[in-house]
């Protein structure tokens, strides 16, 4: 199907850097996008956005395919870049979209929660964003109370902690944290990447790597019966200056551990203490020069766990004969299960970027590339696809195969609706040709499914 574009979603606000982002969320309303422009946000005083019940259904939306151009800056902040708090009443679900950001320097001396984001009673989706260089006494990027909020396609890099929770810190929240890396973080207690209180978040195709823990958990500390399930991730070169330099588990909790590698952490790579029952199957864990197992029996050799050199190439891949290489790695084919079980069989774990087939492969999966765009949308985290992008003659739009949708539409920035027209296929091409304007506009695709949108730059021609 072709479309041809002659010439948002509610409305669009764009806030440009040193106009107020806050004005702009408490004058749109559910359905409405704030889009916030290029270039560095500064605030002055608490927060620089403080979001409530009121704003749930709204959209911020800075660049979800480079999100370094998007800077959220706390620098001259007392306390969170953003503090959300549903204590007092309202609710916000994953209606609510934070996608495409860089928050820098977040620093919560105030309230000593969440240097970038700081949520209570809420439960957002946050994603395609970057976490550097935030601080705070627990969580020095995100701290979560009591909600579920949903994280993925983000990167925590070099954030910091005083307490518990260098990157993320879940009090009996049921987070899920997924498609997201996590790079030197540093805590001077316990919880290197992520701590757990009292919380089951699922913690999916996440990359631990460089992370300390002054105490305990170099890359995960679960504490007081947390029991979350933790999957297709990789652990590597985290360190923990007592036990747990991959997962620390105590206080009766007992997580769910599968197809991860771990590998070179330093530091018994996983310990418990004080009870709980941790199920161990598919996992590869060799190599982590103070033990592998502590104070724990060694399950390899039963339910699909396996000690051998997994074979890391750079950026995680998997050492593959089919991909070039001369070895095989003993993750590859020997997971439980096909990928489409997982949702990977769009992703990869070769470095030529062949998507997984057959047996799934043990550890960490890259992709699917750029491109994936969001907007509100329930449980089911459906996904549009636009590319190329930016584009100047056509773009193929791809539907989520899960969704029901039956109408498009094209917003320019100031809310103007462009274009319109029904949907009949899954992949739709719209034709930008003849468009004499550039700048970025909004696509929207909705239906039975609710709505999703993504944001396309038309270079001029």
């Amino acid at each position: 199907m072709t479309i041809l574009l002659s010439f948002v979603l509610g409305f669009t606000t764009p806030v440009y850097p040193g106009e107020s982002i806050q004005t702009a969320l408490d004058s749109s309303t559910s359905g409405d996008t704030v889009l916030v422009m290029p270039g560095t946000h500064h605030g002055n005083g608490v927060s620089l956005i403080t979001i409530t019940g009121d704003h749930n259904g709204i959209v911020l939306l800075g660049d979800s395919l480079e999100p370094s151009s998007v800077i959220l800056s706390g620098d001259s902040l007392s306390d969170s870049i953003i503090d959300m708090d549903c204590t007092t009443g309202g609710e916000i679900d994953t209606t609510m979209v934070i996608s495409g950001f860089t928050f820098m320097e977040g620093n919560a001396s105030l309230d000593a929660f969440g240097g970038a984001i700081h949520t209570k009673h809420s439960s957002p989706l946050i994603q395609y964003s970057g976490f550097i260089q935030c601080t705070a006494d627990n969580g020095g990027a995100v701290y979560s109370w009591k909600d579920a909020p949903v994280i993925r396609y983000c990167n925590f890099q070099s954030n910091e902690c005083l307490s518990a929770g260098a990157a993320i810190y879940l009090y009996t929240s049921n987070a899920t944290v997924s498609h997201s890396t996590f790079t030197d973080n540093v805590s001077w207690d316990d919880g290197g990447a992520v701590f757990c209180y009292h919380s089951s978040p699922a913690i999916f195709n996440c990359i631990f790597t460089g992370g300390y823990a002054h105490d305990d958990g170099g890359g995960i500390y679960c504490y007081a019966l947390s029991h979350p399930e933790i999957s297709f991730s990789t652990f590597f070169d985290n360190y923990s200056q007592n036990t747990g330099s991959a997962v620390y588990f105590r206080v009766n909790s007992s997580p769910e551990l599968h197809h991860n590698i771990v590998t070179g952490n330093s530091g018994p790579a996983f310990y418990i203490q004080d009870g709980g029952e941790p199920v161990f199957s598919y996992n590869c864990v060799w190599g982590n020069p103070d033990g592998n197992y502590g104070n724990l029996p060694d399950p390899t050799g039963t339910a699909g766990n396996i000690s051998a050199n997994p074979l890391l190439l750079e950026n995680f891949c998997l050492s593959q004969t089919a991909a070039g290489q001369t070895e095989e790695s003993p993750c590859v084919n020997s997971g439980g299960g096909i990928p489409e079980n997982y949702g990977l069989d769009l992703s990869w774990t070769r470095t030529d970027s062949v998507p997984d087939s057959a047996v799934v492969d043990i550890g960490y999966h890259h992709g699917p590339d750029n491109g994936w765009q969001s907007n509100p949308q329930g449980p089911e985290l459906n996904l549009l696809r636009i590319y190329p992008n930016p584009a100047s003659g056509s773009v193929t739009v791809i539907l989520p195969d899960n969704g029901n949708f039956n109408l498009l539409e094209v917003y320019d920035l100031s809310g103007r609706k462009l274009f319109t027209d029904m949907l009949y296929d899954r992949s739709t091409e719209v034709n930008l040709t003849g468009q004499s304007n550039h700048g970025i506009c909004l696509i929207r695709v909705s239906g039975e499914s609710g709505s999703l949108t993504g944001r396309i730059t038309i270079l001029g021609q």
